[in-house]
């Protein structure tokens, strides 16, 4: 964008992204048979829980499945390594994979924490980042 790495190092305290997510309609959820739950254990490992949940559709969410959104958060705070590799003009991979190590959670590791509490799908998460590396925190 143009902006001197000083002046986004001095300025910014905090980088946010969100994203909207659709909820499973409370009316007619129910466990989700899980017939691929095997390959995305194998895929995504703990990250998937046990147990997942889907929407059936009925009258309330007019067959979707769905009823309302909620966000799904990434927040990075601008610590003192994050400022030396923006000053440096580091590529954003690596300013990520500093901020996850330094604790960062990132918007598909929110969206799985909505996946463990029941409120979304696995598919919705992956649609909503679909564009995000997974990156773990102990790389």
């Amino acid at each position: 964008m143009g902006v001197e790495p000083y002046l986004v190092t001095s300025s910014v305290e905090m980088i946010v992204a969100q994203r909207l997510v659709r909820l499973i309609c409370p009316k007619c959820r129910e466990q989700d048979p899980g017939k691929e739950f095997a390959a995305l254990r194998a895929q995504m490992g703990a990250e998937i829980p046990e147990v997942l949940y889907r929407g059936r559709g009925c009258h309330e969410c007019r067959g979707t499945g769905f009823r309302g959104r909620t966000g799904v958060f990434e927040l990075m705070p601008m610590t003192d390594e994050v400022r030396a590799l923006i000053q440096e003009h580091a590529d954003s991979g690596a300013i990520r994979k500093v901020a996850v190590k330094q604790g960062m959670n990132s918007l598909r590791g929110d969206g799985w924490r909505l996946v463990r509490e029941g409120r979304t799908t696995v598919e919705e998460v992956l649609r909503n980042t679909k564009n995000e590396k997974f990156t773990s925190r102990l790389e």
